[in-house]
């Protein structure tokens, strides 16, 4: 089923480590993860936990998971 939620996302001002771009956010069916756009690095959500806003909340809202 489709409820019409956007599968990516930008996750401003989380940034990669490596790069410096903007991580793009995947919403899977069980988890959202951080990806580098640029070098395909994976991050884990809880070492962006102090940045994620209340935009970045509301697009993962839906997405059944362990909260951080």
């Amino acid at each position: 089923m489709v409820f019409g939620r956007k599968r990516t996302w930008e996750a401003r001002g989380m940034e990669c480590a490596s790069c410096g771009l903007d991580l793009t956010a995947y919403r899977g069916c069980r988890e959202v993860t951080l990806r580098c756009p640029a070098c395909g690095k994976d991050y884990d959500l809880k070492e962006f936990s102090d940045q994620m806003d209340e935009d970045f909340e509301e697009e993962m809202g839906f997405v059944p998971m362990d909260r951080i």
